[in-house]
């Protein structure tokens, strides 16, 4: 049995030109290798198959061989032998065994090494081709600009910018020396200045021996002294307010004053005039379709007071109200000569309610 001439023969339905059975004058990559893989497989199962069958049908046969041997063979004498000997005589009689189940053909087992080696060869050459089309695209990622063009620096917004900041720094670097003096020299003032109460009255003392004389003219020198130290102290606080006030951030967030600032002013100015017009365009477009529905009449005739149903309908209520002032009418002439009755009866009973009394 040859399991190779049934897998590899030339009367498969494609012709193959290798010892794979590829396709002839087709690639031997992408799709056509896995479809060429797969007609492989489905013949290397076909063939494990037949070669499986062959082997249980050759096993049968030695056994049946063996068989017929055993009965052919003189018998084992048993006389004195011991089962170990028994065993042994038995087996020698065998010769041989049963062939393993997992045994291959040589042929076989070659293909399949080929097999193994070319689906090997195959992804290995996926995984470099992989790689490389993941490294080429990390490249591109890399070198890749963004399309927004966020970078001021090299235009003229970013000059102006630049500018802007280097006077900005000049400007702080002077503001904080002369805030430097200035603190200095409020140090040196606090430092020199005197106690505002005078409590010691003992060197007050007047020609004519009084002693705490001139407290008044100390009191209205200090109030003096004080409101002069106040109002300095508010110049200068309010110097320093305006100044606070006017000092512009460190980072210029402020695109006002810059071409971005005149694009997106102009870019509100078209937005808010859309609008507007878009605004316009829809109250228009809804005035027309009140108007319309407003003179749109009714798909269905609902109204019969102007055909003859609803003449008759009239003519009916007229003669129901007819009816009605007529039935309401003998209705009040029986209630009349009912109560007519009723005082008559009464009368006469209060007539002998008075003779018997």
């Amino acid at each position: 049995m040859s399991g190779g001439g049934a897998l590899w023969g030339p009367d498969d339905s494609s012709p193959t030109n290798s010892a794979l059975g590829f396709p002839t004058g087709r690639s031997t990559g992408g799709g056509d290798l896995s479809v060429g893989l797969q007609s492989v497989f489905a013949k290397a199962e076909r063939a494990r198959q037949e070669a499986q069958w062959n082997r249980k049908l050759k096993r049968a046969e030695e056994a049946r061989l063996e068989a017929m041997r055993m009965l052919e063979a003189p018998p084992i004498e048993q006389s004195g032998l011991s089962p170990e000997e028994l065993k042994a005589a038995v087996e020698a009689q065998m010769k041989g065994g049963q062939p393993d189940e997992k045994e291959l053909d040589p042929e076989v087992q070659k293909k399949r090494k080929e097999l193994a080696a070319a689906k090997k060869k195959k992804k290995e050459e996926e995984r470099k081709r992989i790689a490389a089309e993941n490294k080429a695209q990390r490249e591109k990622l890399k070198n890749t600009k963004a399309k927004t063009d966020d970078d001021t620096s090299d235009d003229a917004t970013g000059a102006a910018r630049a500018k802007a900041e280097k006077e900005r720094k000049a400007r702080m670097k002077a503001e904080q020396a002369a805030l430097k003096k200035e603190n200095a020299e409020k140090r040196e003032r606090i430092k020199n200045t005197q106690a505002a109460t005078d409590d010691d009255i003992t060197d007050d003392v007047a020609a004519d021996g009084t002693v705490g004389a001139g407290r008044a003219e100390a009191a209205a020198a200090s109030k003096a002294r004080k409101e002069e130290e106040a109002a300095r102290l508010a110049a200068e606080n309010a110097e320093i307010f305006d100044r606070i006030a006017n000092t512009g951030a460190a980072t210029d967030n402020d695109i006002t004053d810059d071409e971005t600032g005149a694009a997106r002013r102009a870019a509100a100015r078209e937005s808010q005039e859309r609008k507007a017009a878009e605004v316009a365009q829809l109250a228009e477009e809804n005035a027309e379709m009140a108007e319309l529905i407003a003179n749109t009449e009714a798909a269905t005739d609902n109204d019969v007071s102007d055909d003859a149903t609803g003449l008759a309908r009239i003519e009916a209520a007229k003669e129901a109200a007819a009816n009605r002032a007529e039935a309401a009418a003998e209705l009040a002439e029986e209630n009349a000569a009912l109560a007519d009755r009723i005082e008559d009866i009464d009368g006469g009973l209060a007539a002998e309610r008075k003779l018997l009394n």
